[in-house]
Formats: C-alpha cells, structure tokens, sequence
C-alpha cells in the first residue's frame, strides 16, 4: 500500500532551514528504488538521516517502508503529518524537496508541547515516532559504486 494523498493527520511541524545537498545519478536510481531519505556518507554508502531529510524524502522513506511491509497504514500516520508544510496563510505548498528539516527535533518540540498541553495521546504517538526514527536513523539503504 503507498500513501498517495495527505489525510486528516496534517499537523503544522516546526522547520529549520539548511541547505539542500545535491544528488548523484546513482541517488536517483535509489530514490526510484524508494530509497530517496538517505545521504551519501563516506564511500558512497547511503544512510537514512532524519536530521537532514526533505519532506519529500520524508514522503518518500514512508512509502519504501509501507511497501516492504515494515510499517502499516496506522504507524505511518503521524510520519505522514511532518511531510506537510504550511505557509502563514494557511495554505500548503505540498511535497518540499529543497529544505532540509530535522525531523527527530521536532518530534521532540511536539513531545515538549504535547506534555506542556497534557495531551498524553498525542505525546504517545510522536514518542512511538521517535522511537522508529532512532532505530531507522544511520540505516544503511544503499552504496553508491561510483564513487
């Protein structure tokens, strides 16, 4: 099953703004591959990073693990909330592929405000976030043989 349109899951997440790394012809074969939420590390091995990831990446990285079977519909739900961005009007502007995010902080600025809110269920599900954000982080997707 693959996401393919945004549900009533939308949640307004902080950003950051980093600049966006380039990608390799090779990257894009593994983005095609459903691997496009890694970087390059040295030797060419790509990592999932959660710290440094684009929405779109983000989206991406959802989908791979949907399909292979490592996440249903239900745990991706919360994931699927951090790949919207709003602007100040309140419109989104859909699948960012340029701005890196660290995504593993603003789980923790949502578990922060959750607890300051006492909304414990919100809390529960940005803690399961995070707890598969660290055990995917560093995750080796690929190795890029051109380099």
């Amino acid at each position: 099953m693959s996401i393919s349109a945004i549900g009533p899951y939308a949640a307004v997440m902080p950003t950051s703004s980093r600049g966006s790394a380039g990608t390799s012809p090779s990257a894009a074969t593994a983005s095609a591959d459903g691997a496009a939420a890694t970087k390059s590390g040295s030797g060419g091995v790509q990592k999932t990073d959660f710290t440094q990831m684009t929405r779109k990446e983000l989206f991406d990285w959802i989908n791979s693990k949907i399909s292979s079977g490592e996440m249903n519909f239900d745990e991706s739900s919360t994931f699927v909330s951090m790949t919207v961005n709003f602007r100040e009007d309140g419109a989104t502007t859909g699948l960012d592929d340029k701005q890196q995010v660290d995504f593993m902080q603003s789980v923790r600025d949502g578990m922060a405000r959750a607890k300051n809110t006492n909304d414990s269920e919100l809390f529960d599900r940005l803690q399961a976030a995070l707890r598969t954000m660290e055990r995917y982080q560093g995750e080796v997707r690929g190795v890029n043989m051109t380099v």
